[in-house]
Order: C-alpha cells, then structure tokens, then sequence
C-alpha cells in the first residue's frame, strides 16, 4: 500500500521529466528570517536542487519573522499560501491541528528520513500523532556575559541566581563620573513580545517551572517556583536598578548596540549570539554559559531545562505538489545540507546525528555547551494556543511585574486566568 501511495505521489514528477520545460513543477518556499550567511546559502541550495531536479523549479520569497503568524493565517485561510515554509516548531500545534500543514509521516520513505536527526529534536515538530515538518535548526537559550566587563571587574559567569544578580548589581556603574548611570547588568528584549517570552521563560524552565500541564489542561506558570523566577527580575530592576530601564521598548538591535557597546554586560540569546555580535563588533568577546539556576539547585546546574526553539520546514496541506515539495523539504534538510549548521556560522545549531558528531563540530564555539543544553532543554508545551498565550498574556503581565506596576504573584496569578481562558477557548 505504502509503495501504491508514492508510486501515485510521485507520478506527477515522473510525467513532467518527459514533458516540456513550460510544464515544470513550480513551488513556492516562504522563508521567514535569517541571518545573512543563511539566506545566501539558502539561494545556493536552491540553485542546487534545481540543477538535480530539473522538473521542479523553486520561488523563493522573503518574508518578516516578526509576521510569521499573521502572514501565513491570511494565506492559509484563504486556501492558498506557500508549499513550504519555515515556522518554529511550535506551529506544529496551531497549524496542525487547523488542517493546515501537511502531516509529513505520511509520505512512505518518512521513517528513514526520521533517523537523520536527534530524536527530541524532531519530537518538538510532532503534534499528537503526526510529524508536521522536518528540523531545520535548533536553538536553546543561554546567558551571555561580556567578556571585557566580567574580566575588568574580576566577575566569574554566574551558576547561581545569587551569583547573577550579584554579577550584575556589580557590573551596573556609572564609568563616567557624571552621576548617570551608563553601564547595565543586564539587558532583557522587551520590545518583542515573543522575544521577550523566550528569553524569560527559560529561566522558569531552569527553575523547574512547568509552563502547562502535561495534560495540557491546566496553566502552571504562577506556581511558587514561578513567582519566585518573576521575583528575582523585578528586585534587579526595582531595588537593584540593574536592569536597563528603556527595556521595554528594545528588540535586537538596541540589546546587540548595547552589548558591543559595552553598556550592558549579560544578554540572554541562542547559538546566533556570536555571529550576530561579530558583524557589528568583530574583537568582541565574550562567555556563553548556561543559564543560572535557583542557589539550592546548585547541582543541577548542567542539567536543568532551558528552553529549547526549532525551526521546522513544513509542507502546506492544500499543496497541489505534494511529493515535489517533500523531496524539495528533504533536500534543505539531509544529512549533506545540515553540515552547513557546522561550516559556516548560519545562527542556529544542526539537528542531524551526523553533522553533531562529525570531527568539524568539536571546533565549533559554543556548540558542545547548546548540545549539552538541548539535550535536557523543553519546548513549549504542544498546544494551539501556545503562541498566544506566551506572546499576548505571559509577556505582558510579567513586564508590568518588573516595572512595578504589580507584584510578581498577582501578574502571574492574573496571566494564568486569563491564559486558562484562552486555551478553553473562553477567549
């Protein structure tokens, strides 16, 4: 039966390469961000699939990551949209379960393809029983100190909470003596709400915090370990003063200026850190470590969960090329391709068992410390909502926490409420 299904699937292909060039099969690819080195490696590999497939043409469009979600249900909705697309792997969930991306377990070679990769690392694409994309890269979150500062105060990388808030009560100075404060402990990314939701969360996670139920039924990020987490950023801010007080309204670029300025000495980013530093500050240094955890979790400091991000390339399920756009996904995602992740500094680590442990991985900076975080790193819980939610409840209850416009218990308190809300569907 599995092979009657590809045979049918593939049938299309097998027509057009007889057929003429005016009949060739032309998909669509959306893709969403990226840092420059990416999106010219992605036009090389298109270039590439195209001279080996001769029947398939591929259109590349560019797209905004802040608009991902918008973008794609304005298609979507309408029945129309991309064959492929990269997504984080959260939208398995929403655009799974809405009918929208096609369950890639379905095409007949899939369980060979499935043994390329690290096996949590494409769980985070499944939602319930289906595989809704392939891994295109990973990412878990660390914190980021800047070397020069560390090292001029004599600071070590904090393991403790204790430790972090500390480092940055001490790396929060005036340097120039004008009675203004100048240089920040740390800088948060306010200014994107979903950004900011995946540079505090993991500090939850660290701390043992469960987003959701594993059931996915009820909201838990107002347990005590949760408020105690908010806590800790609203005393640095409140009484410490050392966080930057326009974060608010700051996204990448003013938390990057910031660091390669040496106006803030810890950041919380992904394996892109470096690269993204580097292109605006060349000889800038600086300390990747995992994230600190709370002072009587001492001991599993290399083994608590950060948060781990995917990003997916999943195939529309109202494509009309459907087989073409699978051997278009699995050539961006093979064995072969995802060594890139290893060569060039494309922003975000490899998910293949091959390009992990190949001999050009050891020499790569950083990466053991994000295999050793994904490892034990846990996405968002599987659920629709999960965006939302994260995004357009979380985030801004936990702001107003931090500034100070309510207690860390009674935003959280009231984040989970209206969470609840929404994945009952009351909102």
């Amino acid at each position: 039966m599995n092979y009657l299904r590809w045979i049918i699937l593939l049938f299309p292909l097998i027509m057009l390469s007889c057929g003429k060039k005016a009949d060739v099969i032309e998909i669509q690819d959306w893709n969403f961000g990226g840092r420059p080195h990416l999106m010219v490696w992605l036009r090389q590999r298109v270039a590439s699939f195209e001279a080996t497939h001769p029947g398939i043409k591929i259109v590349q469009s560019d797209k905004s990551w802040n608009m991902i979600r918008e973008i794609l249900y304005a298609s979507f909705s309408t029945g129309t949209g991309p064959d492929v697309v990269n997504t984080h792997a959260n939208y398995a969930a929403e655009f799974g379960e809405a009918g929208y991306y096609y369950p890639v377990n379905a095409f007949p070679d899939f369980a060979e393809v499935k043994k390329w990769y690290v096996p949590e690392l494409l769980e985070s694409t499944r939602y319930k029983d289906n595989y809704y994309g392939l891994p295109s890269s990973a990412i878990a979150f660390a914190l980021v100190c800047n070397k020069t500062l560390f090292d001029a105060a004599g600071i070590a990388p904090p393991k403790t909470w204790s430790q972090f808030r500390e480092a940055a009560r001490r790396l929060t100075k005036d340097t120039d003596g004008d009675g203004t404060i100048d240089q920040y402990g740390l800088v948060l990314m306010g200014g994107d709400k979903g950004g900011f939701a995946y540079r505090l969360v993991p500090f939850f996670y660290k701390a043992g915090v469960k987003f959701m139920s594993d059931d996915l039924a009820t909201i838990e990020f107002n347990a005590p370990r949760g408020v105690a987490t908010l806590q800790l950023f609203a005393d640095m801010y409140q009484i410490d003063h050392s966080i930057t007080p326009g974060f608010l309204a700051y996204t990448h670029t003013e938390t990057n200026d910031m660091f390669c300025g040496n106006k803030v000495a810890m950041c919380i980013e992904g394996p892109w850190v470096r690269g993204m530093v580097h292109e605006k500050s060349p000889d800038k240094d600086m300390y990747v470590v995992a994230l600190p955890v709370p002072d009587d979790m001492l001991d599993q400091y290399t083994t608590a969960p950060t948060l781990q991000d995917m990003v997916m390339y999943s195939i529309n399920a109202h494509s009309t090329h459907l087989a073409a756009a699978w051997e278009f996904v699995k050539y961006l995602r093979n064995e072969e391709a995802d060594m890139a992740w290893i060569r060039d500094d494309l922003g975000a680590t490899a998910t293949t068992n091959f390009a992990l442990t190949s001999p050009e991985a050891k020499n790569v900076p950083d990466l053991q410390l994000f295999i050793n975080e994904l490892k034990h790193a846990k996405p968002f819980p599987p659920h629709p909502q999960i965006v939302a939610v994260a995004s357009n409840t979380f985030t801004p209850f936990c702001e107003k926490a931090i500034i100070g416009e309510m207690s860390p218990k009674a935003a959280l308190d009231q984040a989970a409420r209206e969470a609840q809300d929404v994945i009952e569907g009351k909102q």
